[in-house]
């Protein structure tokens, strides 16, 4: 089944992608600031999340639904933590450009881990037999995205970060190591639920979307920083990361294919 005929088939998934696409393309070209730019970090997410959500429903039936669930509710709680005692992310704080809110951690940021968990695990899934190899690149993959999105996110002031003498591009290398933690819990918890005895009948296709995601995550947010966000430092690190991950990703799946064979 090719990337194509995937996104034909799962019609829901692909119009999240499509909409995340064009969301992440409009971006730059409003100012920082507006509230344009904000609802578009809404949309950006929100249609990720649909993208995890649709075609991980497509492969496991309700149990992603749980699974997208019990993944925000965990983080909005490592978030709600991490903001007010610096454990495991280091010193931060959110701004209020972000809404809705709640005990001062925007609902959004919890969006966004249920939605790159559910990708990932998409990416990873029908590659290694063992539970645990899964797990450990699915939180690789999972922080790789972040090379990307903490200085983004800080450039548009959503959330801003205490000095540190051990950092890159600004954001505490501390930040990394918890995000690494946080998805190794994710990703866990992810596996555990939307396991394979739970697979739907004839769908394995529905999980090619998520890599098509990641790849274009990936792509566009080097675009992104390379000519608009001026930072060829984290356009070339966040592409290599994320790279290296969709690269074993693809790898690992051709192999499954060639075995499946």
């Amino acid at each position: 089944m090719t990337f194509i005929a995937s996104l034909r088939r799962h019609p829901a998934a692909s119009l999240s992608l499509v909409v995340t696409v064009l969301a992440m393309i409009a971006t730059p070209l409003f100012p920082r600031g507006e509230n344009e730019r904000q609802l578009l970090a809404n949309v950006v997410v929100l249609g990720l999340l649909g993208v995890g959500v649709f075609s991980a429903r497509a492969a496991y039936g309700a149990r992603a639904v749980v699974a997208a669930g019990s993944v925000m509710v965990f983080t909005f709680g490592v978030e709600l933590l991490g903001s007010r005692t610096g454990f495991p992310f280091g010193e931060y704080d959110y701004t209020t450009a972000l809404s809705p809110r709640l005990g001062g951690v925007p609902l959004l940021v919890s969006c966004a881990w249920a939605a790159i968990t559910l990708i990932v695990h998409g990416m990873f899934d029908f590659t290694l037999r063992s539970a645990l190899p899964r797990v450990l690149l699915m939180a690789g993959s999972i922080t790789a995205w972040d090379v990307f999105l903490d200085p983004q996110m800080v450039g548009e002031g959503y959330w801003q970060w205490e000095a540190s003498s051990l950092a890159f591009r600004g954001i505490p290398l501390v930040n990394y190591a918890g995000w690494i933690v946080t998805a190794l819990v994710t990703s866990a918890m992810v596996v555990a639920l939307c396991n394979r005895a739970s697979l739907v009948p004839r769908t394995y296709e529905a999980v090619n979307i998520p890599i098509v995601a990641y790849a274009v995550l990936a792509v566009l947010s080097s675009i992104g920083f390379v000519f608009f966000f001026d930072d060829v430092v984290v356009a070339f690190v966040g592409a290599t990361a994320m790279g290296c991950c969709l690269w074993i990703a693809l790898a690992l799946r051709t192999r499954f294919s060639g075995a499946k064979a």
